[in-house]
């Protein structure tokens, strides 16, 4: 190898790695960049998503549905109790086709209107629900979801403020 090549391939090499600065690349004055305002950074969850109660250590899968104002789950069979003078209601779900009876405080019944347009008393409960790290004390109303795909109905009572929902994606947050 001549010494020309040596001094060649040396300048090459202080030029490229030797001379310790790096060169930034301004940047296209055509090109602007994407600012996302604070409000928009939040978790996105999908169509459906897992639902944690952890007072009555259930775990199941819900329809998320932006266009109903407060959350559902599926009961049959409801009572109302009174023990200590506090009002409670009893009923059953179902998981994996197997009835689980449920307890919770009374809360009032109020009017819900359904997506068919028809309206209805119907018993509200409170129950702390977790979705993902979420978790939250949340108005449920008492529902027969027995013909419908999923047992919960998440409706914008919890999701206001915590998500924004791609109803193209489901279970986002974790199987």
């Amino acid at each position: 190898m001549s010494v020309f090549n040596v001094f060649v391939i040396l300048l090459l090499f202080v030029n490229c790695f030797g001379s310790g600065q790096v060169v930034e690349k301004k940047p296209d004055q055509h090109i602007k960049p994407i600012v996302i305002p604070p409000q928009y950074l939040k978790p996105i969850i999908g169509r459906v998503e897992w639902v944690e109660f952890p007072n009555w250590k259930l775990k199941l899968r819900a329809r998320i549905d932006t266009g109903a104002l407060s959350c559902s789950i599926n009961a049959i069979n409801i009572e109302r109790v009174v023990e200590n003078g506090e009002t409670y209601i009893l009923f059953d779900t179902f998981v994996n086709e197997k009835p689980v009876r449920l307890k919770s405080k009374f809360v009032k019944e109020a009017k819900v209107t359904s997506t068919s347009g028809v309206s209805e008393k119907r018993i509200m409960i409170s129950e702390l629900m977790k979705i993902g790290k979420y978790k939250e004390e949340t108005m449920i109303n008492l529902n027969d979801r027995n013909n419908l795909n999923y047992p919960i109905l998440v409706g914008r009572n919890f999701l206001r403020g915590k998500f924004l929902v791609d109803v193209s994606l489901s279970h986002q947050l974790g199987d």
